[in-house]
């Protein structure tokens, strides 16, 4: 649960969380223009989550007009005291701020609380928007007219894609004939039925309703816009992956492996390539290893690959103000999620089937592999004639193994980020006076000299903890437990009595799945190590660990049933020396005259028994007594 968050209540109203407590939180009803309200918190733990995508909007600054643009802006200043934590909370001075709204400006206290309540609803200033209204008069539609845009609106504007010609006389058959089926005398001609279908087409409601909006976002939504817009300085980043068109080959083996992932995240004002992942993996796997590549120095990591560079050739391991996403499901939630939260990074999620926002990183993945393609040729690149019947296999051409390939990319990385020029670029009069050359590296350099900047360096420690996978863990009686294992930290011995006094508590736990021989509990955004008390699994991967565990339960399962055969066989011996000994009396009318001639004999013989057990010396001693 997380401030923000969609639910959906019991009684299907949708609720934003604008506040969230661990008593108590507050929430907006996004279907009913309503004030926000308190709710008890473990209420809406109760609660079912909805998708974000449900209240957020396309509309993006190049979809509108100058005049909507500054409409929108003027109700978002107009609300701007109002959001606020204690606006929220204290309905009094909310009313006092929204009384010293109204009475400064022309505007009444209802439009003031609707551009609230919108605001807090879709949480985005575009909600603010107005509907642009045309100032042209127009002539009241005569009645061939009206009929004409109803055979429009319910024959053509559909997913059945009829021809105008076929909406035409769908048109005549259902309005221009009687109860025959003979056409009337008068009726629209085909030609002032397409005069009017011309005059007052809809291009955008065309293409949605016969298309359908996937294919409008992806083919037909005009493609005038860019991520890099939203980015007015460094600091705005942008990741996506792709399919490398080359097979590699085993290291080891030389045979083929398959089809590399490249991973990149990349600065959206400078273009700079700020990390790079290479390798076979993809998921949430692929995108830690990404952005601890991000975050790391690019002087050691390419040292690693045999590559020496000087500092300003890759400058970048700084901490965005943003990330932006396409859909993917790696990029929903895991450790992007965990990092933005532990930072206060803000993440944004693209719009789905809109290339031209990525296109600052769908450029960059065409000349990475447009460097290296035409000189691989013959060496597993893909070409495009590999449906094709007859073309060659060319995952058997593969030559360069994952390292090779990895130092291949990361020279390309390099041109492209301190020799390739951004022709494109508008440079500022101030890198413009400086004579700053518009390449990748400059233009970041530049903007990490100015005193505004906004990119830092996080600390190396913490920032390995955000990046961590995180789980549900329990803090019991008898330490913390996390994937069946235990855990212990010495300072948390109350916790751990207190939860055998009321019960086990939830809590967040960050590990690393290659060794949890220490994992982090985080709580209020520290991360505190507890050690593994279990000897066995020291120095085991997660997947090491499970593997013994599902041994050991096999193992468990067989030493259950090997004893509870053992119980069984003991049972039957009893019951053998029971059945056996009740066949051995024979009167049972006497029972007390058996038992005392039966203790007489017993005695006898546990005497007999002892003398044995006696030494020769001891036996004659005896005797003489």
């Amino acid at each position: 649960m997380r401030q923000n968050d969609l639910l959906k209540s019991d009684s299907g109203d949708h609720l934003r969380v604008l506040l969230y407590g661990e008593q108590q939180s507050y929430v907006v009803n996004c279907q009913r223009c309503k004030m926000p309200f308190p709710i008890s918190t473990p209420s809406l733990l109760q609660m079912e989550k909805l998708p974000q995508d449900m209240y957020r909007l396309l509309a993006l600054d190049e979809d509108i007009s100058e005049c909507q643009r500054q409409q929108r802006d003027r109700r978002a200043e107009l609300i701007a005291p109002l959001i606020t934590e204690e606006c929220i909370c204290d309905k009094s001075y909310r009313n006092k701020v929204l009384r010293e709204i109204v009475s400064g400006n022309s505007v009444s206290r209802k439009t003031v609380l609707q551009y609230l309540w919108l605001y807090w609803v879709y949480q985005s200033r575009n909600a603010l928007i107005p509907a642009e209204k045309s100032n042209t008069e127009k002539r009241p539609l005569s009645a061939d007219e009206k009929v004409i845009r109803w055979a429009l609106n319910k024959f053509y504007y559909t997913p059945q894609k009829q021809s105008l010609q076929t909406v035409y006389k769908m048109m005549l058959r259902a309005k221009y004939c009687d109860a025959k089926g003979k056409l009337k005398p008068d009726y629209p001609s085909f030609w002032q039925f397409r005069y009017f279908f011309r005059q007052h087409r809809d291009p955008i409601s065309e293409s949605i309703s016969r298309e359908g909006i996937k294919a409008y976002q992806r083919n037909y939504r005009p493609f005038v816009g860019a991520v890099s817009d939203y980015a007015g300085t460094i600091g705005t980043y942008m990741t996506d992956a792709t399919v490398a068109d080359i097979y590699i080959v085993s290291r080891l083996s030389r045979r083929p492996i398959g089809r590399p992932v490249i991973y990149t995240m990349v600065d959206a004002y400078s273009r700079l390539i700020t990390g790079v992942y290479i390798g076979l993996e993809g998921g949430q796997y692929a995108l830690r290893l990404l952005l601890q590549n991000t975050f790391a120095d690019k002087v050691s990591f390419c040292r690693q690959h045999n590559i020496e560079i000087d500092p300003q050739d890759w400058p970048s391991r700084h901490l965005p103000t943003k990330i932006m996403t396409d859909r993917g499901s790696e990029f929903l939630g895991g450790p992007l999620e965990n990092l933005c939260e532990s930072y206060g990074i803000e993440i944004e999620n693209l719009p789905a089937y809109r290339p031209d926002l990525k296109g600052v990183v769908e450029k960059l993945f065409d000349l990475i592999q447009n460097a290296y393609k035409p000189l691989l040729k013959g060496k597993g690149v893909v070409e495009s004639d590999t449906q094709e019947r007859g073309a060659p296999d060319y995952r058997r051409q593969g030559t360069l193994d994952l390292e090779q390939f990895t130092a291949v990319v990361l020279r390309c990385v390099l041109y492209y980020n301190s020799q390739y020029i951004q022709s494109g670029f508008s440079r500022t009069p101030g890198m413009a006076s400086a004579g700053i050359t518009p390449t990748a590296a400059a233009i970041w350099s530049f903007c990490m000299a100015q005193d505004d900047c906004p990119v830092s360096v996080a600390s190396a420690p913490k920032l390995l903890y955000a990046l961590l996978p995180r789980a549900d863990g329990k803090i019991t009686q008898r330490g913390l437990e996390l994937f069946n294992l235990r855990f212990s930290n010495c300072t948390f011995k109350k916790r751990f009595v207190s939860a055998g006094l009321n019960g086990r508590e939830i809590v967040k736990v960050a590990y690393s799945p290659d060794c949890l021989d220490t994992v982090y509990l985080y709580e209020n955004g520290d991360y505190i190590p507890f050690t593994l008390t279990q000897k066995m699994y020291l120095g085991k991967s997660l997947a090491e660990i499970a593997d013994m565990q599902q041994s050991e339960k096999s193992e468990s399962a067989n030493w259950k049933r090997q004893e509870l055969q053992a119980q069984i066989d003991l049972m039957n011996d009893i019951m053998q020396i029971a059945d056996s000994a009740e066949r051995g009396i024979s009167d049972k009318g006497k029972i007390s005259p058996q038992i005392q001639r039966g203790r007489t004999i017993a005695r006898a013989q546990e005497h007999m028994s002892m003398i044995d057990l006696l030494t020769a010396e001891q036996k004659e001693n005896f005797n003489e007594r």
